[in-house]
C-alpha cells in the first residue's frame, strides 16, 4: 500500500519512528515533514501564526501536502498531530484517490492550547480517527467517524539495552522529559536524600539561574496548567545540578533511559494520561519502571513484578529508596518489564500492524 505519512519526522522523534514501522511492515511509504516549515520561521512569526491560526506557515504546509500527494498518488494518507490541516486539503486529498486517517499521541480535546479552530473544523472530513487517550474516547466517539484505538509504544529499533562505559549516562534514578510543577517537586524530594539523580528534557534551565523572564513565565504557566496553578521561577541547587541538559535523541536517548538503574514515568499535571511513551520506551531499554500508578499502567505491566507504581510522594520516595538499596530485586524487575515489553508487542510496528488492521475493516 501506498502511505502518505505527516508528522513531525525529524531525527529522534516518534512520528519518524512510526513512519519507519510503516516501511518495515512493507508499505511504500513517502514523507512530508509539516513541522519543517514551522522550525525555518523566526519565534515571533510561530506565535502570531499559530495564535491567528492562519498566514504564511499554515499555508506552505498545506501546499506541501497536496504537491507532495499530486506526485506519488497514495492509497492513504495517515496524518499525524495535523492541527493546521485545511478541510479543503483533505477534501482534495480524498479526490486524489486517497483514504484519511488522523492519529495524534497528545490529547485533544482534554487541552486547549492542543486545540485549533482549523482542525475543529477538518477533524470529522477524515475516514477514520486514530486515538490513544482512552478518556477522550467519548469525543472521538461524538464524531460519529470510525474509530481504533492505539495505545502508544516504543521503537525496537531505536529503544534498546545501550550500556555506556560513559559516566554522564549512569545514575541510580534519572527521567527524561520537561519541566512540571509535579515532577519538580518529587524530583526535589528525592534530591534531598542524596540519591544519585540525573535529568534530561526542556524548561529546567531557569533551576540553575532563578532569572525571570516573560518568556519563561509564559511557558512555564501553560505547563503548570493555567494561572490556577501556582509556580515560582526560582534556583534550585539540588535539580539545578541533577539537571544535564535540553532534550536528547536518538542513541543517546537509549544510553541515558538504559544507564538509570530505575526511569521514572512521571505522568503530567495538565492532563489525565495514563501512560506515555516513556511507558514503554523505559523497560524497552533495560531500566525498571516507576511510574504512577494509573488502570492502563497495570494493564500493561504487572505491579510489584514487572514495574513498580505510586499514588503519592511518600510512596514515590519510599519506592525509590527501596529499589535504591535492593539491587537483585530492580534487576529482576527490570528484566521482567524488558520481557513483556517484547512479549506484549507494545513496539510500534505491532501497534501499527494491528491499526492497519482495524482500519481495513472499518
Amino acid at each position: 500500500m501506498k502511505i502518505l505519512f505527516l508528522g513531525e519526522i525529524g531525527v529522534g522523534q516518534t512520528s519518524r519512528m512510526r513512519m519507519r514501522a510503516l516501511v518495515r511492515l512493507g508499505h511504500d511509504v513517502s514523507g512530508v515533514n509539516t513541522n519543517a516549515v514551522w522550525q525555518q520561521a523566526s519565534w515571533l512569526q510561530r506565535q502570531v501564526q499559530r495564535r491567528l491560526q492562519r498566514g504564511a506557515i499554515p499555508d506552505a504546509i498545506n501546499r506541501a501536502v497536496l504537491a507532495q500527494a499530486r506526485q506519488f498518488r497514495p492509497d492513504l494518507v495517515w496524518a499525524e498531530k495535523q492541527e493546521y490541516l485545511k478541510r479543503d486539503t483533505l477534501e482534495e486529498l480524498r479526490r486524489l484517490g486517497a483514504r484519511l486517517v488522523h492519529f495524534t499521541p497528545d490529547p485533544y480535546f482534554s487541552v486547549q492550547w492542543k486545540r485549533t479552530r482549523l482542525m475543529d473544523q477538518a477533524i470529522d472530513a477524515f475516514d477514520v480517527l486514530v486515538y490513544c487517550k482512552s478518556y477522550e474516547q467519548q469525543n472521538y466517539e461524538a464524531l460519529a467517524k470510525p474509530l481504533v484505538y492505539m495505545p502508544l509504544g516504543y521503537c525496537d529499533e531505536m529503544h534498546r539495552p545501550l550500556p555506556s562505559d560513559d559516566s554522564r549516562w549512569c545514575c541510580a534514578v534519572g527521567f527524561v522529559g520537561g519541566w512540571d510543577p509535579r515532577r519538580e517537586r518529587l524530583l526535589h524530594a528525592a534530591a534531598k536524600t542524596k540519591v544519585d539523580l540525573k535529568i534530561w528534557g526542556i524548561y529546567w534551565d531557569f533551576l540553575r539561574d532563578g532569572r525571570w523572564t516573560p518568556r519563561r513565565h509564559l511557558v512555564l504557566r501553560q505547563l503548570a496548567g493555567g494561572a490556577k496553578n501556582r509556580f515560582r521561577i526560582h534556583r534550585d541547587e539540588l535539580l539545578g545540578q541533577a539537571w544535564q541538559g535540553n532534550e536528547i535523541y536518538a542513541d543517546n536517548y537509549a544510553r541515558a533511559l538504559t544507564g538509570a538503574k530505575i526511569g521514572l514515568g512521571f505522568l503530567r499535571v495538565v492532563w489525565p494520561d495514563q501512560h506515555t511513551t516513556r511507558t514503554f520506551e523505559i523497560p524497552a531499554c533495560g531500566s525498571m519502571l516507576l511510574a504512577d500508578r494509573t488502570d492502563e499502567h497495570r494493564e500493561f505491566f504487572q505491579e510489584g513484578s514487572e514495574a513498580d507504581f505510586f499514588s503519592s510522594d511518600d510512596e514515590f520516595l519510599d519506592k525509590v529508596a527501596f529499589y535504591c538499596n535492593n539491587e537483585s530485586t530492580r534487576t529482576r524487575l527490570a528484566g521482567a518489564g524488558y520481557r513483556r515489553c517484547i512479549d506484549g508487542r507494545y513496539a510500534y510496528v505491532h501497534r501499527l500492524k494491528a491499526a492497519l488492521d482495524r482500519i481495513a475493516e472499518a
